[in-house]
Parts: structure tokens; sequence; C-alpha cells
């Protein structure tokens, strides 16, 4: 992770507009916990971001490891992958992401998630399609934000 990254993440999320998307912070045992449930490594650049402001909105609506106490209903990464994954291998799509994880769920139900190269990938239910969005999670977000 650069410094680039972590100036313009903080930056972003200190202004006015950016506190407003910031969440419940996540520890770093459910980090590891994920990690070791899932069989991956988080990002080094996501887990700043998990550990510093939660699963915040920073052009992406992300997904956190830890349950917030005040929001009952919210998932974390852990559970959308473990049943993304068990669905996906069900119907037979999607097969990269059984050694990924996902990061976040469009609107529309599109997945967005990590897979074991490290690249930022969208799953478009609808057909099917799988699409390179970024090389790794820091240039996503750069360029998003």
């Amino acid at each position: 992770m650069t410094n680039n990254f972590k100036n313009k993440v903080d930056s972003y999320l200190s202004s006015e507009v950016g506190r407003l998307f910031i969440r419940y912070k996540n520890e770093a045992k459910d980090i590891d916990c994920t990690e070791k449930e899932l069989g991956i490594t988080i990002d080094d650049a996501l887990k700043y971001v998990l550990l510093t402001y939660g699963g915040a909105y920073i052009g992406v609506d992300l997904l956190p490891c830890s349950e917030d106490p005040n929001n009952k209903n919210q998932e974390t990464i852990l559970d959308y992958t473990k049943s993304i994954r068990d669905y996906y291998k069900e119907i037979n799509v999607c097969h990269s992401i059984q050694r990924g994880y996902v990061i976040s769920i469009e609107g529309n139900g599109d997945i967005i998630f990590i897979n074991s190269a490290n690249e930022v990938i969208i799953f478009y239910h609808d057909t099917n399609e799988e699409e390179l969005l970024a090389k790794d999670f820091e240039s996503f977000i750069i360029e998003l934000i």
C-alpha cells in the first residue's frame, strides 16, 4: 500500500461529505477470522480502510469484516463470500470467486470481488460475465475517488 493511497483515502473520508460515509471500524481479529475461514489474504489497502474507517463508502460501498452492533442486519465479507461461493458453485458460474472474496454488492445484485491474483472483478449476474475493474484494490479506489 502506498502513501498516496492512504493520503487520498484519508483526505476523502475526512472531508465534510466523506465523514458521512464512515462506518463501524473493523477489528483485526475479525479480519484474521475472515481470512482463515475463507482461505484468503485480504489486500493490505483494504485492511487499512477496514481498520481505520470500517466498511465505508469510498466510491463503492465496501462490506465490513466486523459486525456493527448497531446494525443487526448487516452482512460481512465472510457472510456474503460464503453464500455467493456456495450458490455460484451450485449453478456453475463465476468460478474465480471460489478463491476470492466479495468486497461489495451493487444495487442490482452484481458482485465486486477480489480474485486470487488480487485483481478487482465485477460479476454481472444477469449475463454470467466477469469484467476486470482494476489490477488491484488500491488502483480501483484511487480511480473512484
